[in-house]
């Protein structure tokens, strides 16, 4: 095994000192001009409750006391679109509840070798 000498430091800034008179040094980017000629964008999401003659109303599901939004015929009562789905919905209270289930299951085992 061959022990060699430490080669003497470099001079100049050392530590924090050294990162700061990099960041000095370092040359800007300017970001480029956006061009104005693009059409403005659209929103995400569009419901026309005018068309259709429905009359809107908030509700909270009783499962996953989630608010919802729904458009209902008023002649026949019926729910013509809901945000979120009654899917989206169904998979919230199905992941809430094995949420809770594996809580409660994973407390009365025990871990004893």
């Amino acid at each position: 095994m061959e022990i060699r000498p430490l080669t003497p430091p470099t001079s100049g800034p050392q530590g924090l000192d050294a990162l700061g008179a990099t960041a000095a040094a370092a040359v800007t980017q300017e970001a480029p001009v956006p061009q104005s000629t693009s059409a403005p964008l659209e929103p995400a999401v569009k419901l026309d409750i005018g068309a259709t003659g429905g009359k809107a109303r908030y509700i909270q599901d009783p499962d996953t006391s989630t608010i919802v939004f729904q458009v209902v015929d008023p002649a026949s009562g019926n729910v013509i679109d809901q945000l979120p789905s009654e899917t989206a919905l169904r998979n919230r209270a199905y992941d809430s509840a094995r949420g809770t289930q594996g809580a409660q299951t994973t407390g009365s085992l025990s871990r004893v070798a």
